[in-house]
């Protein structure tokens, strides 16, 4: 009688699959590029300097479709691309990476915060904001010293959900919301819903700082 055939045993360890040479460097280097949020950084900044896709793009000689796979972090930038951007964006690599988005918490020193000029989406002159919390993506809260000169006004008529707080540390200001105008010195604090409209103006003659405290990120 024929003997049937039997099967072979085969022993097999569970874990996980074995890796093609390469592969660890490779999800290594996708995880660093997603450490580093280099598009989401790079769209924040150019939204701020008020400059369109295909403009930036004109700036460092590349195409507007590179520009977009860059922000949407389908590409990551060579060093010397990534300088040019943040060269045209008026930024320097510091400020543009502000913090380790991981790190459980953050220290600035007096004198090496960033320093932004107002953004192009509000209308205004003479105030630039000292940051208190470094860009990050993930980030739900946006705090500034506003350093407002003599006759120095912005106006924000963007509208969202969220709230502000704020706090005069220096000089004196006039802040509207809605319709209603208040005389603001040092030691005067205020909060408002960001549904609402709102602005200020320092009517001098001395220079204005406000801590100015707000959900989400806008600035």
């Amino acid at each position: 009688m024929a003997k049937t055939p039997g099967r072979r045993r085969v022993s097999a360890k569970k874990g996980k699959p074995a890796s093609t040479p390469g592969s660890e460097a490779s999800v290594t280097a996708h995880d660093r590029i997603d450490h580093l949020q280099i598009g989401a950084r790079l769209k924040h900044a150019r939204i701020l300097a008020g400059v369109m896709m295909r403009e930036l793009a004109a700036m460092v000689d590349c195409t507007e479709s590179m520009i977009s796979k860059i922000e949407s972090s389908r590409v990551m930038p060579s060093l010397p691309m990534l300088q040019r951007i943040v060269d045209a964006l008026g930024r320097d690599l510091s400020s543009f990476f502000g913090s380790d988005p991981s790190s459980p918490g953050v220290i600035l020193r007096n004198g090496e915060r960033p320093i932004v000029p107002i953004d192009p989406i509000r209308a205004g002159s003479k105030v630039t904001y000292e940051r208190l919390v470094p860009f990050g993506a993930g980030n739900l809260l946006e705090g500034n010293i506003h350093v407002v000169e003599p006759n120095g006004a912005k106006q924000d008529p963007i509208t969202h959900q969220g709230e502000t707080l704020g706090f005069i540390i220096e000089g004196r200001i006039e802040l509207t919301i809605e319709s209603t105008t208040y005389q603001l010195k040092v030691g005067d604090s205020f909060f408002f819903k960001n549904h609402l409209t709102n602005s200020y103006r320092n009517p001098g003659p001395d220079m204005a700082r406000i801590i100015w405290v707000n959900t989400p990120q806008v600035h």
